[in-house]
């Protein structure tokens, strides 16, 4: 006797694509972590078509409950917030909650609390966030959920190489955003492989959370998955006692040749399987007897109580009675496939005729160029998105009869951007990469860009313009992407590299040594300030004059340097400094002040201690100490490295 069930609910989806059989189930039994990032800043007070005068962030909290209460229980879930306890105040980040497994009113209520006030330090949070994820190899994710880009000039780009550097996976739900701060934050979702999801309204802001807290979760049904196709063994004539175990879709259709978790148990014995594994079409040696297979993936499961009488071979087909889809994402042109698209497959409303007509939700998620899903009969959309291009709805009928095949038409090509050295001129170190394309009639707009040192971006087919910029040096290109085009660029630029240091007669302190770098031929160029103490920098071609200073007082050093393309010039900042060592010997008052003053007059150092220590530049001064009513000077010569204590009564 046959025994058989299948849960086959609106959610159910089985993509049957994934690592090798062993590493799938794995993978599945991991618990991911996830810190959900919500933007508290003062723009979050603002609205979304069709909530009413409910703000973005009251219905980001509506949206967050009903998808947190579907997610795996064993999925450990932070929160992280920015912006909504102080004004103006780019520091203002707070981890909230570190990842724990997923309890939905400990989640839910500290976002209740929010107010919309700050400013949005997007980009710290992203990385305050990424410290709170455990340091293990289990999956790793953060979602974002925000309405504007960072307006506390900090470098998302960079930030998005580091999570992808650190394999963490970012999802960002972008609510009411603009076009152009859309395009600011394509580089976190591209550069970690995880999705951008843009909500212009109340549907698809409950839609979207939905699906990228699903796509954090241990949830199977949206896991990633390879295509491991293993047919099965011919059963012969005879031979040892063993199982030979298919699963089919309907009787009388072929096997299903990809893994899925199989289990054999003695009858009565479940809870001490004789074999258990993910795997296509295994083969189980037994005795005779009776045993219970069971097959199963997500949802999807199916049993069989069988009775082994002989020593012989014996065929087990399993009947799982759902259909199955097969998808491809290829260029409409040339057929080049896309083995990183994201396919999503979501049900269809009742009595639904356009593709655009889906009410269910998503049903599975996954990144595949060729996926095999399992899914119960009815009507289905079926769609792809990668980089900047989703691919048009298509409308597809699964019946439980045999697997349909469906190519998903994605016009996109790709631009994969390095930077090199060619013909004499010096390529650019860890450039900002920047794509842009004519927007009329508004001119120009920026569309993506990464930090990565070797930059890919997926894009409609069209003209771009291309730019690589590091400090003041920037190469740029002019390129047109095809459909199906890899399109590959190595951007250049005539830049020298400016190598500076410091000395001095003593040791200096690092963090006390700052650089001004200010050209000289072109004055609408850049000037660059930096704090580090040996800085290397790319410069344009020209002479420029640097600034090295130690400290708050007046020790400087101008030097003037020619930079020339495919150069590296060395510069070192020699510093004569020297100690002056101050303390206030006469009677006692608490209205001691000092001040010195160089030779021309000027003011280099004040102090209101009776006892001070000033780091000042090799030189005559005249010391002035007022206390108690007096006034007295004195005049001192330091020379470099000399530590000189002046002591007045």
């Amino acid at each position: 006797m046959q025994k058989f069930h299948c849960c086959l609910g609106v959610a159910l989806a089985v993509a049957v694509l994934g690592a090798l059989a062993a590493a799938t189930g794995a993978r599945a039994a991991e618990s991911a972590s996830l810190i959900i990032i919500v933007d508290g800043s003062g723009s979050m007070g603002g609205f979304l078509e069709g909530g009413g005068r409910q703000t973005k962030l009251a219905l980001v909290r509506e949206a967050l409950r009903p998808a947190l209460a579907k997610v795996a229980p064993q999925t450990r879930i932070g929160l992280a917030a920015f912006g909504h306890r102080r004004g103006k105040d780019c520091t203002d980040v707070e981890i909230v909650r570190t990842p724990e497994p997923v309890d939905v009113e400990r989640i839910v209520t500290p976002v209740e609390q929010i107010s919309p006030r700050g400013r949005g330090p997007l980009t710290l949070a992203i990385r305050e966030a990424a410290k709170g994820l455990p340091q293990d190899s289990r999956p790793r994710t953060l979602l974002l959920i925000h309405d504007d880009a960072d307006n506390c000039r900090v470098d998302l780009c960079a930030a998005a190489a580091e999570l992808s550097a650190a394999g963490i996976t970012a999802h960002v739900v972008s609510v009411g955003a603009s076009p152009n701060d859309t395009a600011k934050m394509a580089c976190l979702p591209q550069a970690t492989g995880g999705r951008h999801f843009k909500a212009q309204n109340v549907e698809q802001l409950a839609l979207f959370i939905g699906e990228a807290v699903r796509l954090a979760s241990t949830d199977p049904a949206v896991a990633d998955f390879a295509a491991t196709v293993v047919p099965p063994a011919p059963i012969p004539a005879s031979g040892p006692a063993a199982l030979y175990l298919r699963a089919v879709l309907t009787p009388n259709t072929e096997p299903l040749n990809v893994p899925l978790h199989w289990t054999v148990s003695a009858e009565g014995q479940s809870e001490a399987p004789l074999f258990e594994a993910w795997t296509a079409n295994p083969v189980v040696p037994v005795a005779p007897g009776r045993y219970v297979v069971a097959v199963s993936h997500g949802s999807a499961s199916a049993t069989d109580i069988v009775t082994v009488h002989e020593n012989r071979p014996m065929a087990v087909n399993i009947v799982l009675g759902v259909g199955a889809l097969r998808v491809r994402v290829v260029a409409p042109k040339t057929g080049a496939q896309f083995p990183d698209a994201i396919v999503t497959i979501s049900a269809t409303g009742k009595g639904a005729e356009s593709p655009r007509d889906a009410s269910g939700g998503p049903v599975a998620v996954f990144r595949a160029s060729d996926a095999m899903v399992l899914l119960p009969a009815g009507r289905y959309i079926v769609g792809a998105e990668l980089g900047l291009v989703r691919s048009e709805p298509r409308t597809v009928d699964v019946t439980a009869r045999r697997p349909i095949a469906v190519d998903i038409s994605l016009d996109a090509g790709r631009l994969q951007l390095t930077t090199g050295a060619r013909d004499g001129v010096l390529a650019l170190g860890a450039p900002i990469f920047s794509i842009t394309e004519d927007d009329p009639p508004r001119g120009r707009r920026e569309v993506a860009r990464s930090a990565a040192r070797q930059a890919e971006f997926v894009l409609p087919p069209g003209t771009y313009y291309i730019s690589a910029r590091q400090g003041s040096v920037e190469a740029r290109e002019r390129l047109e992407i095809g459909s199906g085009d890899t399109v590959r660029r190595t951007l250049t630029a005539a830049a020298g590299r400016l190598s500076l240091s410091t000395s001095g007669p003593a040791a200096l302190a690092a963090d006390l040594v700052s650089y001004t770098i200010r050209p000289i031929d072109d004055p609408t160029q850049d000037v660059v300030t930096t704090s580090r103490p040996a800085p290397i920098l790319f410069l344009p071609s020209g002479r420029y004059r640097v600034e090295g200073r130690y400290g708050l007082t007046n020790v400087r050093t101008l030097r003037e340097v020619d930079i020339r393309g495919a150069q590296t010039l060395q510069l070192s900042i020699d510093h004569q400094v020297a100690t002056l060592s101050l303390r206030f010997a006469g009677a006692a008052t608490s209205d001691v002040s000092w001040e010195v003053r160089d030779e021309s007059g000027r003011m280099a150092w004040t102090s209101g201690q009776s006892e001070a220590v000033a780091t000042l530049q090799a030189g005559r001064y005249r010391v002035v100490v007022r206390a108690g009513g007096k006034r007295e000077e004195r005049d001192v010569e330091l020379r470099a490295g000399e530590s000189k204590l002046v002591e007045i009564r």
